[in-house]
């Protein structure tokens, strides 16, 4: 399976460029909410239960880009391990959650990364959300498996022993990115607004940042791939005249909008768009973006909020009918009850990573180790966390070549400010399509 999901790379680096200027320091979440539960003393049971698998969460929690920006995947990730627990462990062990915040920055992860491994002796690296992985080598080198991580760099396009959520048939060999330094998207959400609601005009609106440009060129690559008539709007960082594009928009005929800029950005580029009469059918967000929040974010701009679509290769939070998803919900209210109206796509994603480790754990007995972690996450049988995920793994082909199969869940938000994501797919397992493979360079 081709790493499709780029878009949280971008958002996060165009996110940085945002904030950095504002100097923020950003602020720490209650401790109780940024730690497992409390360790067993050594003796407490008498020497009769076996000894907890040690996992660690490496969550840039504290970064400039607030608390909310990251911390989705360490939620869900504990609620997973706190309910397996509460039911007794895996095979009468108890997970042992060791946490720790980078603060977003290269320094603080290299240091949470030789504390959980140096001493605390993590089993492995679960469920990871970093800013700046810059200590992805170290976990490679040290063979550690890093589970169903966030790829918001490109640490998980390149180095072994290192696991994304989306799953990858990269080489990963430690040397090269992707396939010799170049990765491929494919285009399966354009291709789902062409037939699905009959778009044919786009529009992708970005900042005169290099990542923002480099992502909004992806997007137009992909958009003229699949067959749509594509306005390319540009906007100054510091002063954006959204005026202007709003009337470009207009002019232009747009159906579907894309962007490679922050909340901020999207917010006053639908002011603009609502005193300009301009709308449109769909303006779509990724995965990073599909959360409870929304409502919020864009309740001054009703036109915008009513044209909302998000995409993943997950299945949405709000889909209770599915058995996987209901027992989410569930531990999420027990166990992080205030996290109710903040939920999002990342923190199903974090209880998946951490089904993940349970399984890859559950299939090797009583020698739980690193090296049997690896057969698990390696093996040719495609992975779906239970009903979470879209099938993937991590079987390495060559560069692709030709159509390639893609599928997507795909939600809409509905009920205005108050609102929610509402499934637009009967099946996100069948909701597929046999699109183009496109090649970038990161």
């Amino acid at each position: 399976m081709l790493p499709r999901r780029t878009a949280g790379k971008v958002l996060a680096a165009v996110l940085l460029a945002a904030v950095l200027p504002l100097a923020a320091c950003g602020s720490r979440l209650p401790e109780r909410d940024f730690a497992g539960p409390p360790a067993t003393a050594p003796g407490a049971t008498g020497g009769s239960a076996p000894p907890p698998l040690t996992v660690g969460i490496v969550t840039s929690v504290s970064s400039v880009l607030g608390t909310e920006a990251f911390s989705g995947p360490l939620y869900g990730a504990q609620a997973f391990f706190r309910a397996l627990d509460a039911a007794g462990g895996l095979g009468g062990r108890q997970v042992k959650v060791v946490t720790c915040d980078d603060s977003g920055s290269g320094s603080g992860n290299q240091a949470c990364v030789h504390k959980l491994i140096d001493q605390d002796h993590v089993l492995a690296l679960v469920a990871t959300s970093a800013l700046d992985y810059a200590g992805a080598p170290y976990v490679s080198a040290k063979g550690v498996p890093d589970i169903g991580g966030e790829p918001i760099g490109t640490a998980y396009d390149r180095y072994p022993h290192l696991y994304q959520i989306y799953g990858s048939s990269e080489p990963r060999d430690g040397r090269a990115v992707g396939w010799n330094g170049t990765q491929y998207a494919t285009t399966e959400v354009y291709r789902y607004f062409a037939q699905k609601l009959g778009l044919h005009s786009a529009a992708v609106v970005g900042y005169n940042q290099a990542d923002s440009a480099r992502y909004a060129a992806q997007l137009v690559q992909g958009l003229k791939a699949e067959g749509y008539r594509v306005l390319t709007e540009t906007v100054d960082f510091a002063l954006p005249n959204f005026a202007a594009v709003a009337a470009q928009l207009k002019a232009h005929g747009t159906q579907l909008l894309l962007d490679a800029m922050d909340t901020r950005g999207n917010v006053a580029l639908c002011q603009a768009m609502a005193s300009a009469g301009v709308a449109v059918a769909a303006k779509v967000t990724n995965v990073q973006n599909w959360t409870a929040r929304a409502g919020s974010d864009y309740q001054a701009v009703p036109g915008c909020l009513d044209a909302l679509w998000a995409t993943a290769d997950s299945r949405s939070y709000e889909d209770v009918r599915y058995p996987t998803v209901a027992a989410f919900r569930a531990a999420m209210k027990r166990y992080f009850p205030s996290r109710e109206g903040q939920l999002s796509q990342w923190e199903v994603e974090g209880w998946a990573a951490a089904q993940w480790f349970a399984d890859a754990a559950g299939s090797c007995g009583a020698q739980v180790d690193r090296a049997c972690l690896d057969r698990y996450l390696q093996r040719p049988e495609p992975y779906d966390a239970h009903g979470l995920l879209i099938p993937t793994g991590f079987t390495p082909k060559p560069a692709p070549t030709g159509p390639q199969r893609a599928c997507l869940d795909v939600a809409r938000w509905q009920g205005g400010a108050d609102g929610g994501w509402v499934t637009q797919v009967a099946d996100m397992d069948t909701d597929c399509f046999q699109v183009p493979a496109l090649p970038y360079r990161s």
